[in-house]
């Protein structure tokens, strides 16, 4: 066989979990030469076609669909850990995105499947109910800009109990300072941890230090308090916390979002505060947003248990639930989409029915930019997952699915109707 019909051959066995390291190699090779861009996503296009795996589904039957790419995409991500042979930034952007018209009853399947992004281009497959969209020509692929916006990263501020400052994303990883009883080390340059001298720890000590650690826009960092309890900030976030914990409780001060795993201590509850919000916590995880561009706040229960308290008012959650908070009433419970909650922290854009406002938001944190809105902002409804660990360009690539256009200028993002 030509090489052209070794690239089908070897797609095909990629998508088909076939695939062996040395073919992926070869298939690698055939990604990264741009001449062959095109002829793969008109294969693309066949084998998903004639796959008995991968039929062309009914509107009705999207979530089914949807189901069987995101399981395509783990795989080729399994596939790829050993060896290594496709570099980060070569790896699937996209899983699945659908785009939801309110004028129409139905689901549009808008884009599909395997978006593999490599240098000056992509292979897409775009699927409608309604319509066959023609493979992407060599004009629109992705071809990003020299000034091209690149994705948040490892970014901190620490500020002391002086007042002080510390870079965290430019300290060196090891022991950066000692703080009351607790010595502060960076460790794999995304952590900062508070390691207490037990030893030296009294309950009656009368002096408490309190450090901040803030995330800017397009940053995140992680942090393990004094007692064990794991925090992960996203971007545009921060957590102002005692450098050992004393007394009956341990509180914390949260803006933004933040993750968040507890080291169980029944004795002593752990707290996060929010302006009139508390979260009563025992061993457990969970996930609080709480910007203040977000009309709601949600505190979101993956393991344990938390109670919730607004004002005069209080819920326990379950596994699974959101408590929702706002101006016009203290709580509403809702069943959460936990991998959407979680998206972030692991690296993820992830939308269920969300609005090109609530889409926009999280990239403008991510990436540092303004989202400026013509006269009119578009009504589509967005369901997916993206990886966060693209150039924005890539990124508005997959939302001009929907008919939404954008411009950019600088760090600004002009969304067209």
């Amino acid at each position: 066989m030509d090489n052209k019909e070794k690239a089908a051959y070897l797609l095909r066995l990629y998508l088909t979990n076939k695939i062996s390291s040395t073919e992926l190699n070869e298939l690698n090779r055939f990604l990264l030469d741009e001449s062959y861009a095109g002829h793969l996503q008109s294969a693309l296009s066949e084998i998903i076609e004639e796959s008995p795996a991968l039929p062309d589904y009914q509107e009705e039957e999207w979530e089914s669909l949807y189901q069987k790419i995101r399981q395509t995409a783990r795989d080729g991500d399994q596939r790829q850990t050993d060896p290594p042979v496709i570099p980060s930034h070569h790896l699937p952007a996209i899983r699945a995105l659908a785009i939801h018209h309110p004028k129409r009853r139905s689901w549009l399947i808008a884009a599909a499947v395997i978006l593999v992004m490599f240098t000056g281009g992509a292979v897409t497959l775009m699927l409608r109910s309604d319509s066959r969209k023609a493979p992407l020509t060599a004009a629109d692929r992705i071809k990003p800009a020299p000034d091209d916006i690149g994705p948040g990263g490892n970014k901190a501020t620490l500020t002391l109990a002086d007042g002080s400052t510390i870079d965290l994303d430019q300290a060196k990883n090891g022991t950066i300072q000692q703080q009351g009883k607790s010595q502060l080390v960076k460790v794999n340059g995304d952590m900062l941890a508070y390691k207490e001298n037990r030893q030296a720890n009294k309950e009656d000590d009368p002096k408490t230090s309190f450090n901040k650690i803030s995330t800017p826009r397009g940053g995140k960092f992680q942090l393990v308090l004094s007692d064990g309890s794991k925090v992960w900030l996203n971007a545009a976030s921060s957590l102002t916390y005692p450098t050992t914990f004393s007394g009956k409780e341990r509180s914390v001060q949260l803006q933004g979002e933040a993750y968040f795993e507890i080291a169980p201590n029944a004795a002593k509850p752990f707290k996060v505060y929010h302006e009139g919000l508390q979260i009563e916590v025992l061993g457990t995880s969970f996930n609080v947003m709480a910007y203040k561009d977000e009309q709601t706040v949600k505190t979101t229960l993956l393991e344990g248990r938390v109670r919730v308290h607004n004002g005069d008012q209080s819920v326990q959650l379950s596994p699974g639930q959101q408590a929702q908070s706002n101006d016009q009433e203290p709580f509403s419970i809702a069943t959460a989409d936990l991998e959407e909650v979680v998206a972030w922290k692991n690296g993820l854009f992830r939308f269920n029915e969300s609005t090109i406002e609530e889409v926009m938001r999280q990239i403008s944190r991510w990436y540092d930019v303004d989202v400026v809105y013509g006269s009119t902002i578009p009504k589509d409804l967005f369901r997916g997952e993206i990886y966060r660990n693209v150039n924005v360009s890539a990124v508005l690539k997959v939302l001009e699915v929907s008919g939404v256009h954008f411009r950019v200028e600088g760090k600004k993002i002009f969304v067209l109707s």
